[in-house]
C-alpha cells in the first residue's frame, strides 16, 4: 500500500472544529509512523523556563501552531515570553497572500502587537528591530527547497544577528520532502538573488530549518548565538502523514501534501512560458498554456516514463498569474508514490517541451537574466537543455557540487 495517505476522517475533522468533544486528535487514518512533537511543543514544555519577561520577536506565520492548534504567540505569552512584535514572511501571517505585499508593517488587533513584513523591510532595518529585543523566535513550517522563500527568510534572520548578543531560538519542524533527499545544483554565487536563490545549499538541501540554522552559523555565521530546539520522535526521512502532525498549508498554493511533493519538480518550470495551474483548484498540480493540445501533450509526458507520475489530459481556466482568464490545454499529473528526483523530472519534462513546441515554449526573462537561472541556482539547466543533452550529462556536472555539501552538512544534522 502506498505510503502516502492523507485522508481525513469525518470524526477528525469534528475534533478540529470542536476540540472539547474528544481526548484525542488523529489527523491521519492509516498512516503508519507515530505523532511526532514539534519543537514549539518541546519547547514551552521545557527550556522557556529560562526566558520569564525576556522581550521577544516572533518570526512566524498561519504554520505556527501546536498538534492541538494552538497559536504559538498565546504559548509563548502564557509561559511568559514577551512577545512584542512578529517578523512575517511571505504570504503574510495569516498565509493567504498570493501577490507579494511589500507594506512594511501593520497593526494586528487578534495578536495586539505590531507585524512587520519581512519581504517589505530591508536588512538595516531588520537588524534595528532585532536589537530591540532580548531574543528571536523563528517558528516556520519551511518546505526544504532553497527557492522556497521560508529559508531566505531564516538566513536574513541570522544575517541581521551576526555580532549582536541576542539569542535566535529555531524551534524545529519536518521536513515534508525530507524523503527525497538532496538534489539539484548547489548555488552558484552568481545566480544569488533576494529571494528564491539565497540560502547557500543545492535545490533540496535535505534538513529540517532547525539543521539549517545550524549549518549557516556554523558555514557563515559563526557569531550568531543559536539555540535550536529539536523535535521529539522524529527520523529522518518521514513522510509529513507519517508525523501524524496536521497538515497545514505552507502558502496559498499547496493546499494538500501531494501537492507539496509535485510542486518540487513543477516549481522549477515557472522558468518557462507554462502557467502551473495557479488560480485554479489544483495549483502545481496542473500545468498548460492556450497553445498546447492536452491529448497529444499528456502522450508526450507519458513517453518520457518518469515512473513516480502519471498524466491526464486536461483544459483549465486560471483566475490570476499566467493566462488569466484564458482557457489552457495541458495536463493533471498524480503522484503515484516513491522516491524520485525533482530536478531529473522538471529537466526531462521542459526538454521535452522546449522540443515539441519551439515556437512557443520561451524561457521567461527578467531584464538580461532567465529567471530558471535563480530557480536552478545555475545557468547549466538552462544551457544543458537548449544543447539537448540528456539529464545523465547534467547530473554528471552538478555531482561535485553536492558532493562537497554533503562532506559539510553531515556535522549539523540532528536526526
Amino acid at each position: 500500500m502506498n505510503r502516502i495517505n492523507l485522508r481525513i476522517s469525518v470524526a477528525c475533522i469534528f475534533l478540529i472544529l470542536f476540540p472539547g468533544c474528544g481526548a484525542s486528535v488523529n489527523y491521519h487514518l492509516n498512516s503508519g509512523g507515530h505523532r511526532v512533537r514539534t519543537g514549539i511543543e518541546k519547547f514551552v514544555n521545557g527550556p522557556v523556563k529560562k526566558y520569564p519577561g525576556k522581550k521577544a520577536a516572533l518570526v512566524t506565520n498561519h504554520s505556527g501552531y501546536d498538534f492541538d492548534l494552538r497559536q504559538n504567540v498565546q504559548l509563548l505569552r502564557d509561559k511568559g515570553v514577551a512577545v512584542s512584535f512578529i517578523l512575517a514572511p511571505e504570504h503574510g501571517i495569516y498565509g493567504y497572500k498570493n501577490d507579494i505585499d511589500y507594506h512594511p508593517v501593520t497593526f494586528d488587533r487578534n495578536i495586539n502587537c505590531y507585524i512587520y513584513n519581512l519581504l517589505g523591510i530591508n536588512r538595516n532595518t531588520l537588524r534595528y528591530l532585532v536589537q530591540q529585543t532580548d531574543i528571536v523566535i523563528f517558528d516556520i513550517q519551511d518546505m526544504g527547497m532553497r527557492c522556497y522563500t521560508y529559508i531566505t527568510n531564516l538566513k536574513d534572520i541570522m544575517d541581521a544577528m551576526d555580532g549582536l548578543d541576542r539569542e535566535l531560538i529555531v524551534l524545529d519542524r519536518p521536513n515534508p520532502v525530507g524523503f527525497l533527499g538532496m538534489d539539484g545544483s548547489y548555488l552558484e554565487p552568481r545566480f544569488t538573488t533576494r529571494y528564491v536563490s539565497a540560502f547557500p545549499a543545492p535545490f533540496l538541501y535535505d534538513m529540517t530549518i532547525g539543521e539549517a540554522a545550524r549549518y549557516y552559523r556554523g558555514e557563515f555565521r559563526p557569531k550568531v548565538k543559536l539555540k535550536v530546539i529539536p523535535m521529539g520522535r522524529y527520523s529522518r526521512g518521514m513522510l509529513f502523514n507519517e508525523t501524524r502532525l496536521p497538515w497545514i498549508p505552507p502558502s496559498p498554493n499547496l493546499p494538500t501534501y501531494e501537492s507539496s511533493i509535485v510542486y518540487t519538480a513543477i516549481v522549477l518550470m515557472e522558468g518557462i512560458n507554462l502557467s502551473l495551474g495557479r488560480g485554479t483548484t489544483k495549483p502545481f498540480e496542473y500545468i498548460g498554456a492556450p497553445w498546447i493540445e492536452p491529448v497529444s501533450f499528456c502522450k508526450m509526458l507519458e513517453d518520457l516514463k518518469l515512473e513516480n507520475f502519471r498524466f491526464k489530459p486536461v483544459y483549465f481556466k486560471p483566475t490570476f498569474s499566467k493566462y488569466e482568464n484564458m482557457r489552457c490545454g495541458g495536463a493533471q499529473i498524480f503522484y503515484t508514490g516513491g522516491k524520485f528526483s525533482p530536478t531529473e523530472a522538471a529537466y526531462r519534462i521542459i526538454g521535452a517541451i522546449m522540443k515539441r513546441y519551439p515556437y512557443y515554449a520561451q524561457w521567461v526573462r527578467f531584464g538580461p537574466y532567465y529567471d530558471i537561472d535563480g530557480l536552478a541556482g545555475t545557468d547549466r539547466f538552462r544551457v544543458f537543455i537548449q544543447a539537448g543533452k540528456p539529464w545523465e550529462e547534467f547530473k554528471k556536472e552538478i555531482a561535485p557540487g553536492l558532493k562537497a555539501y554533503k562532506k559539510k552538512r553531515r556535522k549539523y544534522l540532528i536526526y
